[in-house]
């Protein structure tokens, strides 16, 4: 039937080996069924809970399971991560995966490490790993990424509808405990898309819908490439 997958179209599903899934199944995490001749045989139910608990990477030219993993994590946290430690957690694979991803993401130009001050205290410094929102290649794996599921161990991104306090300052103006960044996202759009802070972007990109940022590229006095920012990062979306 259409419906039941071999080890060999459950492991292209999941963008994985044929060895993991038989892991898998040796770790009891799904009972498939067996042909006569003892051939695994997945139903959709075993579909969807090894893609939860094994991940689910779409394919990407140039970039392992993992990296997109790594990818999808970052995109997903605009004020970036300090370290690979922490990427690991995040895309739910091992620190040593994670710092190797990270690498080669950098030499793809696809993310940076780059030095942020934080209130720990006091104010300080720190290294992050975030995107890197010039690059003209997250226009178009955004929406790729969007698929992704990571592993269950991965942490989860959590968004609570606001503008975020080390945001604030760009909205001098304005009240931003009223704003909604669903109500509000246009607005929003401009006023990030207006200052030259890329973490500011990166946050943008992860956030907000594309009719947001494509208001923001129309807005009278917004610089030609800033247009062209806006118009990219709502391709992406």
């Amino acid at each position: 039937m259409d419906n039941v997958l071999t080890t060999g179209r459950m492991a292209d599903r999941l963008g994985t080996t044929r060895s993991r899934v038989h892991r898998a199944v040796a770790r009891g995490l799904v009972e498939p069924g067996r042909t006569s001749g003892g051939h695994l045989r997945f139903g959709p139910a075993d579909v969807t809970v090894l893609e939860r608990r094994l991940g689910f990477a779409p394919p990407v030219a140039g970039l392992s399971r993992e990296q997109v993993w790594v990818a999808a994590a970052l995109l997903g946290r605009p004020l970036g991560l300090r370290s690979a430690r922490a990427v690991a957690r995040a895309a739910g694979i091992s620190p040593t995966t994670a710092s190797r991803a990270v690498r080669r993401l950098e030499q793809l130009a696809l993310v940076r490490r780059r030095q942020r001050r934080v209130m720990l205290g006091v104010p300080t410094d720190v290294d992050v790993w975030e995107i890197n929102v010039r690059s003209r290649r997250w226009g178009r794996l955004a929406p790729i990424l969007a698929a992704v599921v990571f592993p269950e161990a991965s942490e989860p991104v959590v968004r609570d509808g606001r503008v975020p306090v080390w945001l604030r300052h760009l909205f001098w103006n304005a009240d931003v405990h009223q704003l909604d960044v669903d109500r509000d996202a246009a607005y929003i759009a401009g006023r990030i898309l207006a200052g030259d802070d890329a973490q500011a972007h990166a946050w943008a990109a992860a956030t907000l819908p594309a009719d947001a940022f494509l208001h923001a590229a129309r807005m009278r006095g917004v610089p030609a490439r800033r247009a062209t920012l806006a118009r990219n990062l709502a391709a992406g979306k």
